[in-house]
């Protein structure tokens, strides 16, 4: 029942954002009656939920599997009379599973979900409905990206009323909306700036793709360089979506630096909420020496 309910909100939040495709994408275009282009949006939707939960779902499980694995061994005893290489093993194992999941998500997000919404474009043409995704490779691609981050974000609003996912849900809402602030900021202050068709909904989807981005932490004994890194990270995530999309029009470089100031002056309450769920409230024990373990501890004689 639990998987029933999961598969139809993925699949309700999926057709929210084939309809926001139709609207924001021109290559995309569900013709026809009010009637035809809903059971459009309905036939896209199914295709692109079936193959982005379907295709990728058996290796996601298997890397789960996997790190939950890595992790009970990280938590149990070392041995300490292991070589180094078998000691720092399942570090570098935790690692390789962290960057194997940011693979599996960024290969879901470019290739298999554009791959999803053309096979639902081309089922609904082969039975009889109005629907051309034109353009190229990028508008596909486009296309894919708008679907997944439209439902990233209705998600998240439907997961509020959960309450063991209620903190987690509206820390992340709280960003992507102070996220969006601020690209509506720049769109009406800075020079340079645009957007293209709707503004309120081109805004909405521009903020909700940058939503769809890595999270990094940087902690550097430097102040403001962390901060530094991770602004040009994101501004080059900005210009990632304004040259992939071209939903938005920035002319330059400093309206781009700008903007990204701007998001990120804004979002600063949501990183700090974020930091503050993360530190544990009681911090454990610090781990033991590993040049010196305590059971080898030597102890004065007076004791």
């Amino acid at each position: 029942m639990k998987t029933t309910g999961r598969v139809s909100r993925k699949w309700a939040c999926a057709a929210s954002g084939v309809w926001a495709a139709s609207d924001v994408v021109g290559p995309l275009r569900l013709g026809g009656t009010g009637a035809e282009r809903a059971v459009a949006v309905v036939v896209v939707a199914v295709a692109f939920t079936a193959v982005v939960l379907l295709v990728p779902m058996p290796l996601a499980r298997m890397l789960g599997r996997a790190a939950a694995r890595n992790q009970r061994r990280m938590a149990e005893e070392p041995d300490w009379g292991s070589s180094d290489w078998e000691f720092f093993a399942p570090m570098r194992r935790h690692l390789l599973y962290v960057g194997l999941g940011m693979v599996l998500s960024a290969v879901v997000l470019t290739v298999v979900g554009p791959a999803a919404v053309w096979a639902g474009v081309e089922l609904s043409a082969g039975l009889g409905l109005d629907v051309e995704l034109g353009g190229g490779l990028k508008d596909l691609v486009t296309a894919g990206l708008v679907v997944a981050a439209v439902e990233t974000v209705l998600l998240l609003v439907l997961a509020l009323p959960v309450k063991r996912r209620r903190p987690g849900a509206l820390r992340s809402l709280a960003g992507y909306l102070l996220c969006l602030a601020g690209l509506a900021l720049a769109a009406a202050w800075l020079d340079g700036v645009e957007t293209t068709g709707t503004p309120w909904l081109t805004l909405a989807v521009v903020a909700a793709l940058f939503h769809l981005r890595f999270a990094l932490t940087l902690t550097l004994p430097v102040p403001g360089v962390a901060s530094l890194i991770l602004v040009s990270a994101n501004a080059l995530v900005l210009w990632l979506i304004v040259w992939l999309t071209g939903l938005l029009h920035i002319d330059g470089f400093w309206p781009l630096v700008g903007t990204v100031a701007l998001m990120w002056v804004l979002e600063w309450p949501s990183r700090l909420a974020n930091a503050a769920a993360e530190a544990p409230t009681n911090p454990p024990p610090p781990p033991p020496d590993p040049f010196w373990p305590d059971h080898h501890t030597p102890r004065s004689p007076l004791y």
